[in-house]
């Protein structure tokens, strides 16, 4: 049996901001019903669902911000530039919440 390859740490960050990328997108769709259609069921639904996104969201920038180059286990091009894109694409996602 073959041993998974570990990810690197940034590509594992990428990779869950996108799944939360989706995440949001999803919730964004959803609520985006006219507001009588939505069960106050559903309302809190979608605001339970925003805060743990919220959550999420804080902890991948809590994250982000301990990465450091050295945390790679070999070298990755442009670096600072993907750290601050994904910083970038957190703080969007914060705000469309």
């Amino acid at each position: 049996m073959l041993a998974r390859r570990q990810r690197d740490p940034l590509q594992a960050l990428r990779r869950r901001n996108q799944e939360l990328k989706q995440q949001v997108d999803n919730l964004l769709s959803e609520s985006q019903l006219k507001e009588e259609a939505l069960e106050p069921n559903k309302r809190q639904d979608i605001y339970q669902r925003c805060i743990q996104l919220k959550q999420a969201i804080d902890e991948n920038k809590n994250a982000l911000q301990k990465l450091s180059k050295a945390d790679e286990s070999a070298p990755v091009a442009n670096y600072n530039q993907r750290k601050e894109e994904e910083h970038t694409l957190l703080d969007k996602l914060t705000q469309q919440l």
